[in-house]
């Protein structure tokens, strides 16, 4: 009798055969299928309990906001001997990508390291006149902005305790959705530091490429001649050696006037013609210069190291980094307790050490505290007048910040201690840049863990490591001899 065609073990084969290619050939194309749906249509899910990486509203908004491409450079120093990498790169590397993931089209965002990476970052280097080793270059339409690591950390007691990245890239960000140049103006015809100059004494190119690497505009200009435009925000007047004429001071006034700001950084012991000016505004600048204990002159031996810091959003990354401020030769700056300023909100920033007192008669060969007349320390130094906004009209919000000392932007002194530091948190502030709408963006606070071991409790752990297998070998000998047993 014929066997049947099912009941030939020879087509039951290929039949097995043929139906194993067809599910493996299902699977592969069910797995491809997933993938191409997955690639076009995805949903991301942030599972992390703090949401550290998730942006915020506001910087969504920012991102959908940018009309330019924006290229965001991430410059890090990797360290080929111990394969070791700055400790900033985690944490910045996973929010750009973030930004990069929310607009890729509008954010293209690169990683380069300086180290194993030289021709890309001298190129770069070239493209934007500047380099940076650890920090973050954001560049759109011909503009850029050079964000150092640190910038992007809130400090406590010298060590970073948050970290403050989408606050500060988001900022940046809003800036050039805005497309508004922010200038700059120094101020020149009295003898004035030179911002342009690279003379290690009398120049200051290396404060004002800061300034440029931060996104402003800057430019020298003469009060006698210049009428201001509306995108001005802040002037600076820089160790100036000659009196300003009623007319430049009155420029300056009416700047103030119209919501401007404006920074003077004096040239110990010389006032310039300004006492009648300051006097409006609350601040006495005294023809005196700071001494220390044994009636030197400080600044003059390059020692005069200021960490007297009041409370205040200029001097709060100084206070959080615990910084010094390197200023030379000073002059005290004040409250006017003779003028009766109601509108006006008045506040000393830097004071000189404990040891310390401003001398009147400054010229004698061996000055010394004169009770009657010199002024004992900590002395104000530099001192901020504040015009307080009408909110009914909206007028005034001027700035006037006094600083008795002009030395520590000069080229020679910029980058020595937290002077740059303090130059910075000046500019920043008295142009606004900190006061942005991302309010709403938190900063993301830092654990750190730190594991200490005794050699016993070292040992202890490696016992305790150690008696593991052991165990292990003891229960896999007893259910031998229990399985040779029921045999």
């Amino acid at each position: 009798m014929a066997k049947s065609f099912l009941e030939d073990f020879k087509w039951a084969r290929r039949i097995k055969l043929l139906n194993k290619i067809l599910t493996i050939g299902c699977i592969i194309f069910t797995v491809i299928g997933i993938n191409i749906f997955s690639m076009r249509h995805f949903y991301r899910f942030d599972r992390q309990r703090g949401h550290n990486f998730a942006l915020e509203k506001f910087s969504l908004d920012v991102v959908t906001s940018l009309e330019d491409p924006v290229e965001i450079f991430l410059f890090y120093g990797h360290n080929s001997s111990d394969d070791s990498i700055p400790f900033f790169v985690n944490d910045l590397r996973n929010l750009l990508k973030e930004y990069c993931h929310v607009a890729p089209d509008r954010i293209r965002v690169k990683f380069i390291d300086v180290v194993q990476q030289p021709r890309v970052a001298e190129e770069l280097a070239l493209k934007f006149g500047t380099m940076t080793t650890n920090g973050v270059i954001i560049a759109s339409g011909g503009n850029f902005r050079v964000i150092p690591a640190f910038d992007f950390y809130e400090f406590k007691d010298g060590i970073a305790s948050g970290f403050c990245g989408e606050r500060i890239i988001s900022n940046e960000l809003f800036k050039f959705s805005k497309k508004e140049a922010k200038k700059v103006f120094f101020s020149t015809g009295h003898g004035e530091i030179d911002c342009g100059s690279v003379h290690p004494l009398y120049g200051s190119s290396v404060a004002r490429e800061l300034l440029r690497q931060r996104g402003y505009v800057v430019e020298k200009i003469k009060l006698a001649e210049y009428i201001f435009e509306k995108d001005a925000k802040l002037l600076i007047i820089a160790g100036a050696q000659t009196n300003f004429t009623e007319s430049e001071i009155q420029v300056l006034r009416t700047f103030l006037r119209r919501g401007g700001n404006v920074l003077i950084l004096l040239s110990p012991p010389k006032l310039c013609g300004f006492e009648d000016f300051f006097f409006d505004w609350g601040i006495l600048a005294d023809d005196m210069l700071i001494m220390n204990e044994n009636g030197e002159h400080l600044g003059l031996s390059g020692d005069n190291i200021i960490d007297h810091f009041a409370e205040h959003k200029i001097t709060k990354p100084l206070l959080d980094m615990q910084l010094a401020a390197f200023l030379g030769l000073c002059q005290p700056v004040r409250r006017d307790i003779g003028s009766t300023v109601e509108h006006r909100r008045i506040t000393s920033l830097l004071f000189s050490g404990e040891k310390t007192f401003a001398k009147l008669d400054y010229l004698q060969s061996k000055p010394k505290y004169n009770s009657t007349e010199d002024l004992m320390g900590p002395v104000p130094i530099a001192t901020l007048s504040e015009e307080i906004v009408d909110e009914g009209t909206g007028h005034g919000g001027g700035k006037l910040l006094v600083v008795g000392s002009a030395n520590f932007i000069t080229n020679n002194r910029f980058c020595v201690l937290g002077n740059k530091v303090l130059w910075n948190a000046m500019v920043t502030w008295l142009m606004d840049d900190d006061n942005l709408n991302s309010d709403s963006i938190g900063t993301r606070m830092m654990e750190s863990y730190k594991i200490t071991l005794s050699k016993t409790e070292f040992m202890n752990i490696g016992k305790m490591l150690l008696f593991i297998p052991l165990l292990l070998l003891l229960i896999g000998w007893i259910i031998g001899h229990m399985r040779r047993n029921f045999r």
